[in-house]
């Protein structure tokens, strides 16, 4: 490990130790390039993940370094981070043991965080249709993120996986049915509610989207109500199977214990 992914790991220790949760993906993301002392700008990462150069810059950026000041009780920045945590690294030990290792890897093993309203990715090759989309989503308190293309929607994806994708169908390079079955032939993604939103209204077009894995399907030109009803119940589904995937590995830490404890297999 370098002393880099070191220096995330201990950060994502005194956070836990302070709130019990994580950094996001993305803000670690943020971190990490920080503390290399790259000179990336924040829309040079936003263009990079497939995120809005204004949600980095505006939301999440300063939010970390918030984050931050909080927990080590000092002002922090993008310029003295990286001093400051080498500090706390030196002088004081980890706040609590974190129950699972941090790892940087392109997708997350842990499960997929649930924001209080939901994460959304729009996927999209015409920017007034993104605009649009983001502008509904964001005034009913939605976290919404941002791909012009298929390519750019699959690295923002392996960064940090979204609640619901909303995802276009006619796009160059990699159309939206492509970019469904890539998601669903990568177990970290499979599970992802795919709502596709497509002028196309043709009968065969709607089977084509299910039968590659797509959840639901919005005609343009799209109507709000219908578009939060369809995102919403996506949503409760979501949230519904992450419940199950959670009761299930509870269920196999306890039937673990049971064999360890009787030394046989239950």
């Amino acid at each position: 490990m370098s002393n880099f992914e070191e220096l995330v790991a201990f950060a994502e220790e005194l956070i836990y130790g302070k709130s019990g949760n994580y950094l996001s993906d993305l803000q670690r993301t943020i971190l990490f390039t920080t503390l290399k002392g790259s000179r990336k700008t924040y829309e040079q990462i936003a263009k990079e993940c497939g995120y809005s150069p204004k949600y980095v810059k505006q939301d999440i950026a300063p939010k970390l370094w918030q984050l931050f000041s909080q927990i080590l009780e000092q002002k922090i920045t993008k310029s003295n981070v990286k001093a400051i945590l080498e500090h706390q690294m030196r002088h004081q030990p980890p706040m609590v043991e974190s129950p699972d290792p941090v790892t940087l890897s392109p997708v997350s093993s842990a499960a997929p965080k649930i924001y209080e309203k939901g994460n959304i990715l729009l996927v999209d090759d015409q920017p007034e249709n993104l605009k649009l989309l983001s502008d509904l989503l964001e005034e009913q308190g939605y976290e919404v993120q941002q791909a012009i293309n298929g390519v750019v929607a699959l690295q923002a994806i392996a960064i940090a996986c979204p609640d619901v994708i909303l995802l276009d169908i006619n796009m160059p390079e990699l159309d939206g049915y492509t970019v469904c079955q890539k998601l669903k032939a990568n177990p970290p993604t499979q599970d992802i509610p795919v709502i596709f939103i497509s002028a196309f209204d043709q009968a065969w077009d709607k089977v084509k989207a299910f039968s590659v894995g797509g959840s639901d399907y919005i005609t343009k030109p799209f109507k709000t109500v219908e578009v939060l009803a369809r995102v919403e119940n996506q949503l409760k589904v979501r949230r519904l199977q992450l419940q199950l995937q959670e009761k299930n590995r509870q269920l196999q830490q306890a039937l673990h214990k049971l064999e360890k404890i009787t030394g046989t297999t239950p």
